[in-house]
């Protein structure tokens, strides 16, 4: 199986063409198309926004704590 990723600009007629490299055989295969535009990286980033500052107020990361004792009171939470 092989996964190639090639950018086009989709045309008004909405037709595109491809050239396969050499080294994929001749004969049936099973092609997936995905379509992935601007938009929807545009609308995943603004999801990622909306978390921003989101644990500006946490007890664990807000203000000047220090990671490293962070890090230790967590793993000692997990080890019980």
């Amino acid at each position: 199986m092989e996964t190639l990723t090639q950018r086009v600009l989709i045309p008004e007629n909405h037709q595109i063409s491809l050239t396969l490299p050499q080294n994929i055989p001749p004969g049936e295969a099973e092609i997936v198309l995905v379509i992935n535009t601007k938009e929807v990286k545009r609308r995943h980033h603004e999801d990622f926004m909306k978390l921003a500052g989101a644990l500006k107020d946490s007890p664990n990361f807000g203000g000047n704590h220090d990671p490293v004792q962070i890090q230790r009171q967590l793993r000692a939470e997990w080890e019980g």
